[in-house]
């Protein structure tokens, strides 16, 4: 029948062998919504920290000029997908980040050296110079200036997104459920006459 789809197991009460309706299949769709939301909203909150720490250090970090050590470039791969059948093509794009060793001209809170986190690829190599931001109270960690290793509002876009797609969930279960109900009630009017 249009519109079902096989089932191999149990969800919602719906036994082995049966056929998955239109409307139980919308139901699991949302389920689905739903989870991606949940994913969206943690992220956001795992990436609130890092935010809060790059916004700290770009408006407290001690100021040090500092002479590089070693550079860590680090690549970010993502693969795309699109279209389909003979259309179809991969795009590949890379993003890098960097880790960088410095000495400090002046130590902070004792300490000499720092890792300076950088959101691009750093071209300067051992022996360039830098003007970095160092964390008072985390000496072995450092930005630099007016560059923030997360920027503030990426957790806002997580959250957004995340909250988004929990309306919709929301939203299209409740919807789904009303439908099932019409239909039910009208089944039972129906062999009552």
């Amino acid at each position: 029948m249009p519109g079902q789809f096989p089932l191999r197991g149990s969800i919602a009460g719906v036994s082995w062998g049966r056929r998955l309706s239109g409307r139980a299949a919308g139901l699991v769709a949302m389920l689905i919504v739903l989870v991606i939301g949940v994913v969206f909203i943690i992220v956001s909150l795992a990436l609130r920290s890092s935010a809060a720490r790059s916004s700290f250090v770009q408006a407290h970090g001690v100021r040090r000029e500092a002479v590089i050590l070693d550079v860590d470039n680090i690549a970010h791969t993502s693969t795309t997908t699109t279209g389909s059948g003979s259309g179809k093509h991969t795009v590949t794009s890379t993003t890098y980040t960097a880790e960088v060793l410095v000495r400090l001209a002046g130590p902070v809170d004792g300490q000499a050296r720092t890792t300076v986190h950088v959101r691009r690829y750093e071209t300067e190599g051992p022996g360039g110079t830098l003007t970095v931001l160092v964390d008072p109270d985390d000496p072995g960690y450092a930005e630099l200036p007016g560059s923030p290793s997360t920027p503030a509002v990426l957790p806002a876009i997580f959250l957004a997104v995340g909250a988004f797609l929990a309306v919709v969930s929301a939203t299209g279960s409740a919807l789904i459920a009303r439908s099932w109900r019409r239909s039910s009630r009208a089944r039972d009017a129906s062999e009552l006459r």
